[in-house]
C-alpha cells in the first residue's frame, strides 16, 4: 500500500454552536456550501486525484473549542466525496480523524494533512 500526504490550509470554520443554535436548515446549508467552496479552492491547487481511502489530521489555532474542528472534517470529507476523490465518507474510506491545537499556526488557521491511500492522479490533469 502506498500513502501520500496532501496539505491543505483552511480558515476557521463556522462555530458548531452557532450553526446548531436554533438555525433554520437553509442557514446551516449556506454555511456548509460556503465552506465547501473554500475546500474546493484549497484542493484546486493540486492536480485532480482520487484515493482508495483517507485519514485526516487537523491542527488549528483559533479561539474555537477543539470540537469545532469537527466541522472542518465534516465539510472537507463531504467535499472529497462530491469531488470524487473518495467514493464515500463512511468508515470503509474515511478511517481516522485527529484534531490538535497548535499555537504556532497563524491565528484562525486550520492545517489539514490528508493521508491518501493509493492516490492516483486523473488522466485529464
Amino acid at each position: 500500500m502506498d500513502f501520500t500526504e496532501i496539505e491543505l490550509i483552511l480558515p476557521k470554520p463556522p462555530s458548531l454552536n452557532k450553526i446548531y443554535a436554533g438555525k433554520h436548515w437553509a442557514v446551516r446549508k449556506k454555511y456548509k456550501d460556503d465552506y465547501k467552496a473554500i475546500c474546493q479552492e484549497a484542493l484546486s491547487k493540486y492536480d485532480r486525484f482520487s484515493c482508495e481511502g483517507i485519514k485526516m489530521a487537523i491542527s488549528y489555532n483559533s479561539r474555537l473549542d477543539i470540537d469545532n474542528g469537527i466541522l472542518v472534517s465534516k465539510f472537507l470529507a463531504d467535499t472529497l466525496v462530491f469531488e470524487g476523490i473518495i467514493p464515500d465518507d463512511n468508515k470503509k474510506y474515511y478511517t481516522e480523524v485527529k484534531i490538535t491545537y497548535d499555537e504556532n499556526l497563524p491565528k484562525d488557521t486550520y492545517k489539514v494533512i490528508l493521508v491518501c491511500k493509493n492516490l492516483k492522479y486523473d488522466e485529464q490533469s
